[in-house]
Parts: structure tokens; sequence; C-alpha cells
């Protein structure tokens, strides 16, 4: 194979980051979430189909991100660094914002 082929292999190959774990959790949630009992009054319904509705917002908004952070790193150590930055930065916002609400 020439070097050219071999790097293009290896540019398409699958690689796992954190972002990518993320979608697919949220993608299992939302499964959950829309298959789960809800066999009590009809908010449970209603409180569970928002739960789905958001977890395939999450979905979606992981899977962009972790398309832009791809092509903006190129080095898969950097991407896990700067995408759990991210995902860490993101849940001391929640946080902060829950205990100000709440």
């Amino acid at each position: 194979m020439e070097e050219k082929e071999v790097q293009k292999v290896k540019q398409s190959a699958i690689r796992l980051t954190p972002l990518n774990i993320l979608a697919a959790g949220s993608l299992v949630a939302a499964y959950f979430f829309l298959t789960g009992d809800a066999s009590g009054a009809g908010i449970e319904k209603k409180v569970n189909w928002l739960f789905a509705v958001l977890c395939l917002f999450a979905c979606l908004v992981a899977i962009i991100s972790d398309l832009i952070f791809r092509k903006a790193i190129p080095s898969l150590k950097k991407l896990w660094v700067v995408e759990c930055t991210l995902i860490l930065f993101t849940l001391v916002l929640i946080l902060i914002i829950k205990t100000i609400i709440f």
C-alpha cells in the first residue's frame, strides 16, 4: 500500500471519544424513557416523552460537537482532553445553575 492510502485508512478509522460515549448514553436513556413503564397518570407519559426528547437533543449536540472537534483537533490525546474538559465544564455549569435556581 502506498503511504497516502495508509494515512487515508488511519483517518477514516472509528475513534472512540468522550462525546461519542455521551451520545450513545443519551440514545440509551431516550430508549428507556420511551419504552419505560408509564402505566400511571397521563402526566408521567408526558414527562417521559419530554425526557426522551431532551436526551435525543443532547445526543444530536454531542454528535455535532464531536464532528467539529475532530476537524479542529487532529491528535486523539488532545481531543480526549478537550472533550472531557467540555463535559466537565458543562456539568459544573449545570450544578451551579441548579443550586442558584433551587
